[in-house]
């Protein structure tokens, strides 16, 4: 009877000690959840599969970590979602036995930074059928000439154009007269009034002169300004690029805090794990 006693416990005490080694070595999956700009997403759902089967899964707290074991080593895929951001999947994390494995990811948020309206303008002049010369306002600043003389640019842009003593445009050898100017789709006497930093587009007609500008022989000379509108977009580009810029900037720096205080963090939780070993052994 002794004996029968004796074998019993031995039993129980071999199947308590391999269900005890069983689960040492088991290992654990940590890690957390971060948006696009670098913040925790609180309630993110982890799901771990394994051959398409889910085996388990947890959430994020507060500051978007997440813990789930005891888990077989093997290797496994990840899959994070949440309302706020857009679903992600990691596939083959490896998770090692009596370890802990750290698996931190990045995922975008579901977010509408913004809306830009682009306003559609018809073009001044259909170059479809016509000889044309042009260059836009942003080129014509950029000329090595003089920006009040906006006669010399045109001279410039073309070799069909002469201008006589009286400040008279020959285009094609035809009179001063046969030579029309219009700005902003207007008849002028001429273009000299017009300043340089207003205009957006300055081209010169040599050939197939439309009806619309009139009984002009020789050549028309077009100018279109910076309208209110343009002025706006300009602005608004330039703005949106240093605030861009800026912002990049400053999620570049951001992350890389997040990165070297994380790093410190998971040092020290294995560094905790490691002792709490030794203590146990």
């Amino acid at each position: 009877m002794k004996k029968l006693k004796q074998i019993a416990i031995t039993c129980l005490l071999l199947i308590g000690s391999q269900s005890v080694s069983a689960q040492g070595s088991m290992g654990a999956l940590k890690g957390q959840i971060l948006n696009g700009d670098h913040e925790p997403v609180v309630g993110a759902v982890i799901k771990i599969l394994q051959g398409g089967s889910l085996v388990g899964g947890a959430s994020t707290d507060t500051d978007g970590l997440y813990t789930y074991k005891p888990l077989n080593a093997g290797n496994y895929d990840v899959l994070i979602s949440s309302q706020e951001t857009q679903t992600k999947k990691v596939t083959n994390v490896r998770v090692s036995s009596e370890k802990t494995t750290y698996l931190d990811v990045s995922v975008s948020s579901n977010t509408l930074i913004g809306i830009d309206i682009v306003a559609y303008r018809k073009e001044a002049i259909d170059k479809t059928f016509m000889d044309i010369k042009e260059i836009s306002g942003e080129d014509l600043m950029h000329m090595a000439l003089d920006k009040s003389d906006i006669g010399g640019a045109v001279l410039n842009i073309t070799s069909e154009a002469t201008r006589d003593a009286n400040g008279d445009f020959h285009v094609r050898g035809g009179r001063g007269d046969a030579t029309g100017f219009i700005v902003d789709g207007v008849k002028s006497p001429g273009i000299s009034g017009v300043p340089a930093l207003s205009i957006e587009n300055l081209a010169i007609i040599t050939g197939g002169i439309p009806a619309q500008y009139g009984d002009n022989t020789s050549g028309v000379i077009v100018i279109t300004t910076k309208d209110y509108f343009s002025g706006i977009q300009n602005k608004r580009m330039r703005e949106n690029y240093i605030l861009e810029n800026k912002e990049r900037v400053r999620r570049e720096k951001e992350a890389l805090q997040v990165e070297k205080r994380r790093k410190k963090e998971i040092e020290e939780e294995l560094r905790l794990e490691e002792e709490s070993k030794s203590n146990k052994g």
